[in-house]
């Protein structure tokens, strides 16, 4: 919040004045994961962006091979790893584990999987406090971890292989789909790319913009009748 407000106090007020369920994990309404994204497709266009101009065959053909790249690249991480939590949480575990040497005093519920710092609750693995409260009862921390992220999920995950088209001669093609006919499309033709967006302007543009005066001797904008160049000299 601090550097928040080093950049706009105005910021720092906006986020007080909505809630903090807006913008916090720990007081949103639903369960967030550690990774916020606007929409996953936007992940793909970054990387089928040339392959958007291919025809349909083609770009799903490229599309199969893409996803099974990823897929094959995913598998083969997970069979790398050798520790009972996948590589991301387990590097979470171990920087929880770290600052449980170290603690402040926090309420641990094992039984409930809840600390009164939220963290055990909402990551769903133990947070410092638990690791201590654990390590104190002489007790693993496996039984204590979400399921999902263990390195077993991982391997259930990505063990359906994608697999390549058949040749077009072996399509199961349905009769009403093959007796439709596509024409192509009718009207103005849009231009290639995609449209131009509009910049937002920024407040200082908006306020300058909303209080502009009107000189009084010319008519023009941006200044007013004492600082008008045009103004007639007194003789």
């Amino acid at each position: 919040m601090s550097k928040i407000e080093e950049i706009d106090p105005r910021v720092k007020s906006h986020l007080y004045d909505i809630g903090y369920h807006r913008w916090s994990r720990v007081h949103a309404t639903v369960n967030r994961t550690w990774t916020m994204t606007s929409n996953i497709a936007e992940s793909s266009n970054v990387v089928t962006k040339d392959a958007s101009e291919l025809p349909i065959f083609d770009l799903l053909e490229y599309m199969r091979t893409l996803l099974e790249r990823w897929t094959n690249e995913k598998l083969l991480k997970a069979k790398g790893t050798f520790t009972f939590l996948g590589s991301k949480f387990n590097k979470e575990l171990e920087n929880n584990r770290t600052l449980s040497q170290k603690l402040r005093r926090y309420i641990v519920c094992l039984e409930s999987k809840k600390c009164s710092c939220g963290q055990f609750q909402l990551d769903e693995l133990p947070c410092a406090h638990a690791l201590a409260a654990l390590r104190h009862r002489n007790e693993t921390y496996e039984n204590y971890c979400s399921p999902y992220c263990t390195k077993e999920s991982l391997l259930r995950t990505y063990e359906i292989p994608v697999n390549p088209l058949p040749d077009e001669s072996k399509w199961n093609v349905p009769q009403h789909i093959s007796d439709k006919v596509v024409n192509p499309p009718t009207g103005e033709k849009r231009q290639p790319g995609r449209p131009q967006k509009e910049r937002y302007k920024t407040y200082d543009e908006l306020k300058s913009k909303k209080y502009k005066v009107s000189c009084g001797n010319c008519g023009g904008e941006g200044h007013n009748k004492r600082s008008c160049k045009n103004a007639p000299k007194k003789k």
